[in-house]
C-alpha cells in the first residue's frame, strides 16, 4: 500500500509573521547596518556623515490596497504616503523614492497617466524627488515604492526602544479604514512633523505606524521590545467611522492602514511631553492607551468595568487563512 503524499506547506499555512521570523534573521548584512530587518526603515551609517540613511519598500497591489474604480490619482497618492509613514515612524525626512510599475498590458493609458499624475503630486507636496523605476507586464496593477530618507546620526526612534513604566500613546483615531464611505486609507496624512518633534525631543522611546491594526502591530513593538502591555480599552480613540458599527473597539483594533504612530514615552518625561505635544500640535490628539510592563508574558487588556482579558495578536496578517485586507 502506498503512502499518501503529504500536501506541500504554503504561505497560508503560516501566515506573514512565521515566515519573517524565519527568513529576517537568514538575511546577509554589511558593516554599516545600524538596524537590519524588521523594523519600518533600515537604517544604514555612511562614515564619516552626520546623519543616518533610512531605507523602506512597500507595494500597493489592486485588489489588496485599493480597488478597480479607486481614482487613479489616489492610487499613485497612497503609494507614497505609506513608505513616508514608515519614514515618520523612524523621525526622519523623507528624501527621494523609486517606483516600480506592474500593469496588464490591455490598462487603458489614461489610468496611467492619473497614477503618475498622483504621484508627482504627492513628490511635489513632501518636496521628494523621484528618481525612476521600472516598469514590466503582470496580471495584476501594482506599484512598488521605495523611499529614501534621512535622520540624525543615533537619532532614528526603534521600535525596541520601550521600557517598563513607559506610557503608550497613539495619535488620531483608529479604525474603519476601509469602512464603506470612507477613504481614510487613500487620503491619511502621513504623521510627519509628529514622527520628527518625537525623534527631535527625544520625547520617544519606541516608535512605529500602524498599518496592519492595533492588535497586530502593538505586539511586534513589545517583542522588539521585550515587554508587556496593559492596555485600556476605553481610552484608544475611536474614529468617526468606527464608531457607527455595532463593535468599534473590534474595528480599532484590526481594520488596519490607520498610519497613525504608536508610540511610548517615559514615565518621569509624561507630564511635560503632554504638555509640549499639545503645544506643538493643537489639532492633533496623541491618546494615551496603556502601559509598558516589564514581563513579556504580560499582555492584558483592561475594560472600563474593571473586567481584564489577554491581550491576543489580531489585526491583519498577510497570507493568513483568515486574513482580510
Amino acid at each position: 500500500m502506498t503512502k499518501a503524499r503529504r500536501r506541500p506547506r504554503t504561505l497560508r499555512d503560516i501566515g506573514e509573521n512565521r515566515l519573517l521570523r524565519e527568513m529576517l534573521p537568514r538575511l546577509p548584512q554589511r558593516a554599516g547596518t545600524v538596524v537590519g530587518p524588521g523594523d519600518d526603515c533600515a537604517v544604514v551609517r555612511i562614515p564619516g556623515a552626520k546623519e543616518d540613511a533610512l531605507f523602506t519598500t512597500d507595494p500597493v497591489i489592486e485588489g489588496r490596497h485599493f480597488t478597480a474604480d479607486t481614482p487613479p490619482r489616489l492610487v499613485g497618492r497612497k503609494a507614497i504616503a505609506r513608505a513616508i509613514s514608515d519614514i515618520a515612524a523612524m523621525g526622519g525626512e523623507p528624501l527621494w523614492i523609486l517606483v516600480n510599475l506592474v500593469a496588464p498590458g490591455d490598462t487603458p493609458l489614461a489610468r496611467v497617466r492619473g497614477i503618475f499624475a498622483g504621484l508627482i503630486a504627492t513628490a511635489e507636496e513632501f518636496s521628494l524627488g523621484i528618481l525612476g523605476g521600472d516598469t514590466a507586464e503582470g496580471p495584476t496593477l501594482e506599484l512598488h515604492v521605495t523611499g529614501i530618507g534621512r535622520v540624525g546620526r543615533g537619532r532614528a526612534v526603534l521600535r525596541s526602544g520601550a521600557r517598563a513604566g513607559d506610557a503608550l500613546y497613539v495619535t488620531g483615531a483608529l479604525g474603519g479604514a476601509y469602512l464603506d464611505g470612507n477613504r481614510h486609507h487613500l487620503l491619511f496624512e502621513p504623521r510627519l512633523a509628529a514622527g520628527q518633534f518625537l525623534a527631535a525631543n527625544r520625547w520617544a522611546t519606541a516608535m512605529m505606524d500602524l498599518s496592519d491594526g492595533l492588535a497586530a502591530d502593538l505586539p511586534r513593538l513589545l517583542d522588539a521590545s521585550g515587554r508587556g502591555v496593559r492596555l485600556e480599552a476605553a481610552a484608544i480613540p475611536l474614529s468617526s467611522a468606527a464608531r457607527r458599527t455595532a463593535q468599534p473597539l473590534q474595528h480599532a483594533l484590526g481594520d488596519g492602514e490607520d498610519f497613525e504612530l504608536l508610540f511610548t514615552v517615559s514615565a518621569r518625561k509624561r507630564v511635560r511631553f503632554e504638555r509640549a505635544w499639545t503645544e506643538a500640535f493643537p489639532k492633533l490628539c496623541a491618546t494615551r492607551i496603556g502601559a509598558i510592563l516589564a514581563d513579556a508574558k504580560q499582555r492584558e487588556i483592561l475594560f472600563a468595568d474593571g473586567a481584564r482579558a489577554p491581550f491576543a495578536p489580531g489585526g491583519y496578517e498577510h497570507f493568513a487563512a483568515t486574513g482580510a485586507s
